[in-house]
């Protein structure tokens, strides 16, 4: 064998390695981005059902709301049918005494009796009303913001969620193309190592040849 041959045949085995180390590369990176691109997936996965979990919080607090604005309806019922009361009292109190009838001095001091416990009872209630709506309104509010913040929660979870199907398409698309470059480089191989195979018969075939 000619030293150019053993060159030809040296540089073509550094070739070979060079390119099968190459292949081996792409083939481990490959590996590395489909389980990143796993990874992702599952991270995906996870963002979603926080998603689920943040929107089910919202309704919950958004029916909170409602049960309060409910509650202090039902306040502000209860204070008119009292005032209604009261002033049908009033009322009855005021024509008697317009038209004279005759109320002798206990019925005249049960009437004005039954007046000022209903007033006081009003006052009574229109004060607990005014706390009760006081933590009533300070709890919607806190209720409102933290609703609010689980929406900026949620558009912010989202908003990742895309970013990470972004990334998980691109992460799948380089896994792709790496897969595609190893199988390249795999056929390239075998066609190298077909094609010198076939080189170094014939340059056998010439040396046995010319020995004859």
């Amino acid at each position: 064998m000619t030293n150019a041959l053993k060159r030809k045949k040296n540089d073509t085995r550094s070739a070979i390695k060079a390119l099968q180390k190459q292949n081996t590369a792409l083939e481990a990176k490959a590996q590395v981005n489909d389980k990143l691109a796993t990874h992702l997936l599952d991270q995906v996965i996870m963002k979603n059902d926080e998603i689920e979990t943040l929107r089910n919080q919202g309704m919950k607090s958004n029916q909170e709301i409602g049960r309060l604005i409910h509650l202090t309806l039902l306040k502000d019922n209860a204070i008119e049918d009292l005032l209604d009361r009261l002033q049908h009292a009033q009322e009855q109190y005021d024509a008697a005494v317009k038209h004279g009838t005759t109320l002798t001095t206990l019925e005249k001091a049960n009437f004005e009796q039954q007046l000022r416990e209903l007033q006081e009872k009003l006052y009574s209630q229109e004060m607990r009303h005014h706390e009760e709506r006081k933590v009533h309104l300070a709890e919607s509010q806190a209720v409102k913001k933290q609703n609010n913040a689980l929406c900026t929660a949620n558009a912010q979870n989202e908003a990742r969620v895309e970013t990470l199907q972004q990334n998980n398409r691109s992460m799948r698309i380089d896994a792709i193309r790496a897969y595609v470059r190893a199988v390249s480089n795999h056929n390239f191989l075998t066609q190298l190592t077909t094609r010198l195979q076939a080189e170094l018969a014939e340059a056998r075939d010439r040396l046995a040849s010319r020995g004859q």
